[in-house]
């Protein structure tokens, strides 16, 4: 078998060829990988410019802009007809009840958070004590009556002696000055009995007005002293007390209608007015009022108390007592002037709107994004 081999001629040209093969095909892979991601970069930007040249996605995005129009526009024209607050608590009558005799405590008809009505008997307190000392009263008034009318008649006697000219004017004075003396010892124990009286009544403590009764802390058994509070009955009239800051008060009258909102229940939104304002600020009446003639002054806004009577009252399932929070907003102003103004100028921007979103249209339709 002959075997050829290529001559060195030969060999250059099979190497020259192999090498242009190698050479030729990175260069189609990597010319063929840029077209590739051109098409892609031209299709991605061919979509971004559909979107936003669709007629339906304009008219979306003029839509939304109209509703931000009239919900800034609703804002604004709020904010100027409305002031509000969060400083602002509920308020009611409290009643601090208190023993006007000492004594030991008998029983006790209430528990906390209990409603009692007008007149109702909450505590009783131990009588003996009261009973014994009415009892004192009407004894000495007795004794008393009877040296009065031993008076009375020693001064008849002294007054016919006097005229008979038996005794002297001192004898006759002294006999009028002892029955005077025992009358207004007869009347002193007549004002004893009475008050003795009116300390066994004191010995059942009833209900003053309608409420609930809160903080009780008193017990069978107890001994209270006068004066001592044993529980605080809580009226069921309430109000509101808004702190507002003094640049709200500008257009701020009695008789405005106000809304106020609960913490507790948001979604009971309770009515009301202003009731009145109160004549100075809260820091003026507090404790250590502020004095702003010594030191560095700086200025702050103060804040002045609102009352806003409730025109209807809350419902006895919800517990609405004095300290909650509350979010009272009041109608300062009816707004036809500040809603013609706002109104003119949404108007306007919405109208500006709606043009642009037409003539983007139009130029979409005609070829020119």
């Amino acid at each position: 078998m002959k075997t050829e081999f290529p001559t060195n001629g030969e060999r250059q040209v099979v190497q020259a060829t192999q090498d242009r093969r190698v050479t030729t095909t990175p260069d189609y892979e990597r010319n063929g990988s840029g077209r590739l991601d051109e098409a892609g970069d031209r299709s991605g930007e061919d979509e971004r410019q559909s979107l936003f040249q669709r007629p339906g996605v304009i008219i979306a995005a003029a839509a939304l802009a109209i509703i931000g129009i009239g919900y800034g526009a609703f804002a604004m024209f709020h904010s100027f007809t409305h002031e509000s607050t969060d400083d602002a608590f509920v308020d009611a009558h409290m009643i601090l009840t208190a023993p006007k005799i000492a004594g030991r405590v008998a029983a006790v008809h209430i528990n906390d958070n209990q409603d009692v009505k007008k007149g109702d008997l909450l505590v009783e307190i131990d009588p003996a004590d009261a009973e014994a000392a009415l009892a004192q009263a009407e004894a000495k008034l007795g004794h008393d009556q009877a040296a009065q009318l031993k008076a009375d008649q020693d001064l008849k006697r002294q007054q016919d002696l006097f005229g008979k000219g038996a005794i002297s004017p001192q004898d006759r004075d002294t006999a009028i000055q002892n029955a005077a003396t025992t009358k207004a010892d007869v009347q002193t124990d007549k004002a004893a009995i009475q008050q003795a009286e009116l300390n066994l009544t004191y010995t059942k403590i009833f209900a003053p007005e309608d409420g609930r009764v809160t903080k009780k802390a008193v017990e069978p058994g107890d001994y209270v002293q006068v004066g001592q509070n044993l529980f605080v009955l809580v009226t069921p009239e309430r109000w509101t007390r808004a702190n507002f800051k003094e640049t709200q008060l500008r257009n701020m009258r009695p008789g405005q209608t106000a809304q106020v909102s609960v913490d507790a229940y948001p979604d009971h939104p309770l009515h009301g007015h202003v009731d009145s304002i109160q004549a100075g600020s809260g820091a003026r009446f507090s404790l250590l009022p502020p004095e702003n003639a010594t030191g560095n002054y700086v200025k702050v806004v103060q804040r002045v108390p609102v009352k806003i009577v409730l025109d209807e009252q809350p419902d006895v399932q919800r517990a609405l007592g004095p300290g909650m929070s509350v979010v009272p907003t009041v109608v300062v102003s009816d707004g036809a002037g500040v809603a013609f103004t706002i109104g003119i100028i949404a108007i306007i921007i919405a109208a500006g709107v709606l043009v642009g979103a037409a003539l983007w249209i139009g130029r979409v339709r005609r070829g020119k994004p």
